[in-house]
């Protein structure tokens, strides 16, 4: 079940790149956003593909990327945003402080799960890019993002 979900949370990671993130409603893009806390480099490289000079090899790699872990990370996304409404209804209704916490515990670990497929993909670009790709896309990203 971990690794299920620690998949889920990969896949999330990938679903807010440029390109690869099409056919995402704003709504959906906002709750990848807040459901992992991690940079979204594919995003950055999605939406930047000339700038970067990606050539064919690296845009089928990163796109099988995307195509293995896309899934699983909106699966992760939409267990945390599902985890939390019910964290806030059941505070609401006196749950017992027992019942929360197993949910924030479950809430967490996927949590979790999607920062450990952050940082897989980060270091799957690393081994996609080059080096100055990489740190291209690093700048784009705090330029992007402040």
């Amino acid at each position: 079940m971990r690794k299920l979900v620690i998949m889920v949370l990969t896949s999330l990671a990938l679903l807010s790149s440029g390109a690869w993130a099409e056919g995402m409603s704003k709504e959906q893009m906002a709750a990848v956003k807040h459901a992992n806390p991690m940079p979204n480099l594919m995003k950055v490289v999605g939406e930047n593909q000339d700038k970067l000079k990606l050539n064919d090899k690296q845009k089928k790699a990163l796109a099988q990327w995307v195509d293995r872990y896309k899934p699983r990370m909106m699966k992760m996304v939409k267990a945390v945003n599902m985890l939390e409404k019910q964290l806030h209804d059941a505070a609401l209704a006196g749950a017992p402080g027992s019942m929360l916490k197993k949910i924030a515990s479950k809430m967490l670990s996927v949590r979790g799960a999607i920062i450990k497929q952050k940082v897989m993909c980060r270091n799957n670009l690393a081994r996609v890019l080059t080096r100055d790709q990489l740190k291209k896309t690093l700048e784009l990203y705090k330029k992007q993002n402040g």
